[in-house]
């Protein structure tokens, strides 16, 4: 898998960060992340170039990361500013690369390009998750031997959640929907409708509605490359209007580790029983259940059935709910071969 570099990625929540070395790999790169006495988030190469030992197994001095290997130091902007050894001159090949750096609505994000970064206002954008009034899970992360484009075809594709999820998070199956699919430079807005049905399970579980409700149920998805998701979810009564409503929306976040395997951060939150206890907490444990033992299998099963082979070339059937996913995927085809042939040039969609 060739990967689009000329993005932002995210790489952490920002709570995830702080004075310990932190490793990560992004689209094939080895990251080592810490943050500084003055609170900003650094990111370097996490391979010395020495002996090649990962930066992470050494130390933080003060603001200078050591290798655990040899010895040599390297500030956060990758110079090597001391060699313990022979006459303790500095090669000038002693380097570890920087990366830029950003945090925003909580997120840790890094420019992943060779050249100088995009303006920070092409990165998507979350104030949701400055919303006072609602109830929020925690900020998860979780690691899957998985590759991104098939964990991106899953969650623009909800109509599968009648039928893998049908106990957790799904609507009753062969309830009828209306899915509209807007692409606007590189992002993919995909809002569906489930009017007059009774409520998705999620609702129930969660004293939203009972089962005997007939509600209007949304389930608008946000696409941003390459695995950037805003999830703007909720029932109200039928024919209420939607301000009215119940929601249970969403922030999740696919990253490409390496070509197999990926980092999926997220975080929920609702606007309604705020403070009955252990809900949140009962929700966490229901979306953790549902893509670990019905997502995460379904996924890999297909994986392992392609079996190395392009999307493509296996000329899939295509339904009409395939569209953002379809979609989608010709937005990575067109940023990797756009980079590839040297033009590099990226339609970003600013709030």
């Amino acid at each position: 898998m060739t990967f689009a570099r000329e993005l932002w990625y995210t790489v952490a929540w920002s709570e995830q960060i702080g004075r310990s070395l932190t490793p990560r790999t992004i689209a094939g790169d080895h990251l080592v992340l810490y943050r500084q006495l003055s609170g900003d988030v650094a990111a370097l190469s996490d391979t010395c170039p020495h002996r090649f030992a990962p930066m992470h197994l050494g130390s933080l001095v003060d603001d200078v990361v050591q290798c655990g290997y040899h010895g040599l130091r390297f500030d956060a902007g990758g110079a090597c500013v001391h060699n313990p050894h022979g006459n303790g001159a500095t090669p000038k090949a002693a380097r570890l690369r920087r990366y830029h750096v950003v945090e925003l609505d909580g997120l840790v994000w890094v420019w992943m390009g060779a050249g100088e970064p995009a303006d920070i206002s092409t990165i998507p954008r979350f104030p949701e998750l400055h919303e006072s009034s609602y109830a929020f899970t925690g900020a998860h992360m979780m690691t899957m031997d998985l590759p991104i484009d098939l964990i991106v075809d899953n969650l623009l594709d909800l109509s599968h959640a009648a039928y893998l999820h049908p106990a957790t998070l799904g609507a009753a199956q062969g309830t009828k929907d209306t899915t509209s699919v807007k692409k606007t430079g590189n992002r993919i807005q995909s809002n569906r409708l489930m009017p007059g049905a009774p409520p998705a399970f999620v609702f129930q579980a969660t004293e939203a509605a009972g089962p005997d409700d007939i509600v209007d149920y949304w389930a608008n998805m946000r696409w941003d490359p390459p695995g950037v998701f805003s999830m703007d979810a909720g029932i109200v009564a039928t024919g209420g209007r939607k301000e009215d409503g119940r929601i249970l929306s969403s922030v999740q976040i696919v990253v490409p580790s390496t070509e197999g395997s990926s980092y999926y951060f997220w975080k929920m939150f609702r606007n309604y029983n705020e403070d009955v206890p252990g809900m949140t907490e009962a929700i966490e444990a229901a979306v953790v259940q549902a893509f670990s033992t019905e997502d995460e299998p379904m996924v890999r099963a297909v994986r392992d059935r392609m079996a190395g082979r392009n999307f493509w070339d296996m000329r899939p059937l295509l339904l009409p709910q395939d569209s953002a996913a379809v979609q989608a995927r010709r937005v990575m085809d067109a940023l990797i071969a756009g980079e590839a042939a040297g033009a590099g040039d990226i339609q970003h969609v600013a709030e």
